[in-house]
């Protein structure tokens, strides 16, 4: 019988392909992200609705940045 992957594990392979849209939003569902929830939540929403970001003033290449660098900080 198969084994079920975890999702820590889908989350690492995804980073390790940097394929960064499908992390930040695997991770995003997180229950526990501790200090990085909020920039990590932000980056994936970034990602799905920049137009409205725009609007509220929010570069939103930097966020999704900072969401890639919050995953690497605590999942690297």
């Amino acid at each position: 019988m198969c084994q079920p992957t975890k999702k820590i594990d889908t989350l690492r392979e995804f980073m390790q392909q940097e394929s960064w849209p499908q992390a930040l939003s695997l991770a995003a569902k997180f229950p526990r992200l501790g200090n990085e929830k909020a920039v990590i939540v932000r980056a994936h929403e970034c990602l799905v609705n920049p137009s409205f970001y725009r609007q509220l003033g929010v570069d939103t290449e930097q966020a999704v940045q900072a969401g890639i660098a919050a995953l690497k900080a605590r999942y690297s």
